[in-house]
């Protein structure tokens, strides 16, 4: 059995845990029907939160983002794996649960009479955006493009992620 295994209750991501709860990732990855069935294996609960975590701290490695989530246990963070590890265990969770964890939680969270949540009756929502780099391959290049110089691609092909952030609670 993976020393990680049952970690996902320990992780510490910020407000995210507010939302996105053990019990929430449990439910999730049941949905899914993924489960873990190596016992050397990263589990795929911690997977769901490292994840998120690689999204949010984009330029740490993989070392330095599984150690902002295990670091507060000091078990583990004596204990990493290594990348190959992290990649086969991202591979084994696909982005199907991600994309269910993603649909539970999309939606308006603002209680009806919350004073920053709502001016004349409707729900205030903010737009925002980023860039994500995604890996260099042919069919990345081709769906998402990527910068270009001299008429030749620089760099990796990029994903423009747009979203609409409600206001009276940040979400």
């Amino acid at each position: 059995m993976h020393p990680w295994v049952g970690i996902s209750d320990h992780v510490r991501l910020g407000v995210v845990t507010r939302w996105v709860t053990p019990e929430l990732v449990g439910g999730v990855l049941e949905k899914c029907g993924v489960r873990d069935k190596k016992s050397g294996a990263l589990p795929a609960g911690f997977m769901v939160y490292f994840t998120l975590a690689l999204a949010l701290f984009q330029q740490d490695s993989y070392d330095d983002v599984a150690e902002q989530l295990v670091g507060s246990v000091p078990e583990l963070s004596e204990s990493i794996p290594n990348k190959s590890s992290f990649t086969r265990a991202r591979r084994r969770l696909g982005p199907r649960v991600l994309e269910t964890l993603f649909r539970e939680l999309a939606g308006p969270l603002a209680p009806v009479g919350l004073k920053s949540a709502f001016y004349r009756g409707m729900r205030l929502a903010a737009v925002d955006g980023f860039v994500l780099d995604v890996p260099d391959t042919t069919a990345n290049r081709a769906a998402f493009g990527g910068p270009v110089k001299n008429g030749q691609p620089a760099g990796f092909p990029q994903a423009r992620v747009v979203t609409l952030t409600e206001c009276g609670t940040h979400a």
